[in-house]
């Protein structure tokens, strides 16, 4: 039985270590909270005592909503530690592994690579697989490829960085936040920072979308773990692909080539070092997850993105074998 301790109250140390096969961990920093979650099966937590670093509160809030964590205050829990361990043990399974929090990067210095559908693939998919919030934030000059693809009528950057409250939209679990180059191109960039940092701290993965170079590409670029530098596999777009990765920094940047198919496609790429080729697609547009599992694959390690595969199958099973028990 393993129990995390998110509190400063002394007291709850004490009562646990009277209690036999249970074992303890402290953690305050909310990075150290969502990291541990996996392992354990109740957490005691006084929300005021949790320092918000690097994640937000409400991520922490929401998992706990999502997962159905067992939890209690400190309060509550000294006066019944019995029932609370009790009820931690009755728990059925583990939760899910949690993601690693990201922020990863699509961008081109032109159009019509495939940016946003890569974006709207991988976002969608990874919210299938592990049930944890996505967001897709975009920088475009012109007419918003997001509401484009998706059909949406759909408050924008500006409006969501400038009123409190208006929210982003949400597409199949999606939050989408497009931008409106027109009126954003006023505001200043620590405004459009602050609100960018918001929603990157509330999600557990980040896409930027984004046409390079970008007037405000600064409100996001330093969150960037990641840039996929997108290209068609033709000579030009290739060679573009090239410069902009090297101006972005091999460390931090790596090709990836949408629309792989021909034999042609093959000899344009001689000599290109990427990090993958994406087949063509018919409909690439029905957002299956063909790409998005690929692109997943590379952002968390293959090894890594197996386990979220399998463990859609296991939580699946586990639901299913549960609602059967119970009736």
């Amino acid at each position: 039985m393993r129990v995390l301790i998110a509190t400063k109250a002394l007291a709850v140390f004490d009562v646990l270590e009277e209690m036999e096969d249970v074992e303890h961990r402290q953690a305050l920093f909310t990075g150290q909270i969502y990291d541990a979650l996996s392992d354990v099966q109740l957490v005691i937590i006084d929300f005021e005592d949790v320092v918000e670093h690097p994640h937000a509160l409400e991520l922490i809030r929401r998992v706990f909503a999502e997962e159905e964590v067992v939890f209690a205050s400190s309060a509550d829990f000294l006066a019944e530690p019995d029932r609370w361990i009790d009820e931690a043990r009755r728990k059925k399974g583990k939760l899910m592994r949690l993601p690693d929090k990201r922020v990863i990067g699509f961008t081109s210095y032109s159009g019509g690579t495939g940016k946003t559908t890569l974006a709207l693939d991988t976002a969608l998919h990874f919210a299938r697989r592990t049930g944890r919030g996505v967001a897709i934030v975009e920088f475009t000059y012109g007419v918003s490829a997001l509401h484009a693809l998706t059909g949406l009528e759909m408050p924008h950057l500006f409006d969501l960085a400038t009123q409190l409250d208006v929210e982003a939209a949400r597409w199949k679990d999606v939050t989408l936040v497009p931008m409106d180059y027109k009126n954003c191109q006023d505001l200043p960039v620590d405004q459009l920072r602050r609100y960018l940092k918001e929603q990157i701290d509330i999600h557990v993965l980040t896409i930027i979308d984004s046409r390079w170079p970008h007037g405000l590409i600064g409100a996001a670029q330093r969150e960037v773990d990641e840039w996929f530098v997108v290209a068609t596999p033709r000579v030009d777009a290739v060679n573009n692909a090239k410069k902009l990765r090297d101006e972005l920094g091999e460390n931090k940047a790596s090709i990836i080539i949408n629309g792989k198919g021909r034999i042609v496609d093959s000899l344009a790429l001689t000599g290109t070092e990427r990090a993958l080729d994406l087949p063509q697609l018919r409909q690439p547009d029905r957002f299956e997850g063909k790409l998005g599992k690929k692109l997943l694959s590379l952002a968390y390690g293959a090894k890594t993105w197996r386990r979220y595969e399998k463990g859609l199958i296991v939580r699946l099973r586990d639901r299913l074998t549960g609602r059967s028990t119970r009736s």
